[in-house]
């Protein structure tokens, strides 16, 4: 795995952990996305993705999030702005906001 590729998504699950959010690498049938679960804040990716595509998921999960609020260094919100604008193959998106009790 590319060093500055694996640096990226660390800076972003940084900028996850600064909004409350924990991310979760789970196996299973879908793309990921963030989700409010017994007040646990989660952002859940899929493990079989690839890394590039595990950016552009916490990125876009970020972006709707809101970002506007916290710290979040220049080069780590232009990543987010421009990953959170790519589509993701297939023209999947990832999954709205979910609160479950």
């Amino acid at each position: 795995v590319d060093p500055e590729l694996k640096l990226m998504l660390t800076e972003l699950e940084e900028v996850a952990d600064k909004l409350g959010y924990k991310v979760r690498y789970e196996k299973g049938n879908f793309a990921g996305g963030y989700c409010i679960l017994k007040e646990s804040q989660l952002l859940v990716v899929n493990s079989r993705n690839e890394i590039e595509r595990r950016i552009i998921i916490v990125a876009k999960s970020l972006k709707e999030i809101g970002i506007d609020d916290i710290f979040v260094k220049p080069n780590v919100r232009e990543i987010i702005e421009k990953e959170s604008s790519r589509k993701l193959a297939g023209n999947e998106e990832v999954t709205e906001a979910a609160e479950t009790e």
